[in-house]
């Protein structure tokens, strides 16, 4: 005897709960990428930079494009970083991108 056909109802319920999965392990990743946290920033010259790096970058999500909603300074842990706080202009996910200066300017 074979396994019985699945009914649509619970077809779509373990679709929703496979693209749940999927959402986490993908958002998991992108925090494990460089500029997913503060303790892996991406390296940049300057702080003019973080908005045309942030927007340039894709959804980890939906890989739609991101609109920068604030570009902040920030001290973590004794060290200068920036971040971006970005929304997906598809699916709406917001999420930090972090930054780190190469050097310290001088002028």
């Amino acid at each position: 005897m074979g396994r019985r056909a699945q009914r649509k109802r619970s077809a779509a319920a373990s679709d929703a709960i496979a693209a749940r999965r999927s959402a986490r392990d993908r958002e998991r990743l992108a925090r494990l990428a460089e500029g997913g946290t503060p303790e892996r920033p991406i390296t940049i010259e300057s702080a003019s930079q973080v908005e045309v790096v942030a927007e340039s970058m894709r959804c980890p999500l939906c890989d739609g494009g991101l609109r920068v909603l604030a570009h902040e300074a920030q001290v973590v842990d004794g060290a200068r970083r920036r971040a971006a706080r970005v929304v997906c202009r598809a699916c709406g996910s917001t999420r930090a991108i972090w930054f780190a200066l190469a050097g310290v300017s001088l002028h």
